[in-house]
């Protein structure tokens, strides 16, 4: 059984998000933490909440030396740096940012909520493993997993499903997906998960071009809306990540603001002060409104 200190700290991840849901990135490249499609649905991973029953979506080169991790460009689209024994890759997150109006109905679903990640090797070689393997309802429903292609497949459990796309080929493993092989400097794989609100079982290959197409778009949204802060003094990086950020937890239908992208995690190890903090309460969204000079979240 897992102990606390196999735990990575919070401060080990990054946060992703559409503003409908969000995923957390740790420095290993694992998302441990997502639900799909909103903030206070179940999760899909869960490794943060529980390391062996929660899911999981993992992307790393072996033989790691030290990693670096940073935000790129005024955006929510987090970068990953790997030094290995053999090379260097980055590792690109984010998810895909659409018009979402508000809302005549805010507790829209669409057919758009997805993961989306880059590996490329940018110096040497590596050897890199893939890893999808979800658990629905917290952890609580193994799915059943199934390959659609050698690049495409599908999971289900409960009310729940997702594809997963990677453009390496897929192999099944523990009711999840795995892909491994090997880089050389400028090449780089795909791989994405989409949530599936509809079981039809017919995974639609995602081209690169799209992928790629989708990272420009989102990484023009949130420069766009960064580019709103006035703000030009010493801490100007700060104030547009800090908004940025409250940006993320913003759930686009309604424009609420969640309280935060975790839930369950106790006040201290423990501890019986466990609480959902996937809501927007009234008394510290009544604080959230930012006025910078100009920049209103």
């Amino acid at each position: 059984m897992a102990s606390a200190y196999d735990y990575p700290s919070i401060s080990d991840y990054g946060l992703i998000s559409d503003m409908h849901s969000c995923a957390l990135v740790s420095t290993t490249g694992s998302i441990d933490w997502c639900c799909f499609p909103r903030f206070d649905d179940t999760a899909v991973f869960s490794r943060i909440l529980d390391r062996e029953k929660g899911g999981y979506f993992k992307i790393s080169p072996a033989e790691i030396k030290s990693t670096s991790r940073k935000y790129l460009d005024d955006t929510n689209v987090r970068e990953t740096t790997f030094e290995t024994v053999t090379g260097t890759a980055t590792l690109t997150d984010f998810m895909p940012i659409h018009d979402h109006p508000l809302a005549r109905m805010p507790r829209e679903v669409r057919d758009d909520h997805q993961v989306m990640r880059i590996l490329e090797c940018t110096r040497g070689n590596i050897a890199f493993t893939v890893e999808c393997v979800p658990r629905f309802d917290y952890g609580t429903i193994v799915p059943h997993a199934q390959l659609d292609t050698e690049h495409t497949a599908f999971a289900h459990g409960g009310s729940d499903a997702i594809s997963f796309y990677c453009s390496a080929p897929i192999a099944r493993m523990d009711d999840g997906f795995i892909s491994q092989g090997t880089l050389s400097k400028g090449q780089h794989i795909y791989a994405v998960v989409t949530y599936e609100s509809r079981f039809s079982h017919e995974v639609d290959r995602v081209d690169d071009s799209v992928v790629t197409g989708l990272l420009a778009e989102t990484m023009h949204y949130w420069q766009e809306w960064s580019n709103i802060c006035t703000y030009q003094g010493e801490y100007r990086s700060a104030v547009i990540q800090s908004a940025l950020t409250l940006k993320a937890l913003t759930y686009a239908p309604s424009g609420g603001i969640v309280a935060a992208d975790t839930t369950s995690l106790p006040e201290a190890i423990g501890g019986p002060r466990n609480w959902d903090y996937r809501y927007a309460w009234k008394r510290d969204a009544s604080f959230a409104r930012l006025h910078i000079r100009g920049y209103r979240v």
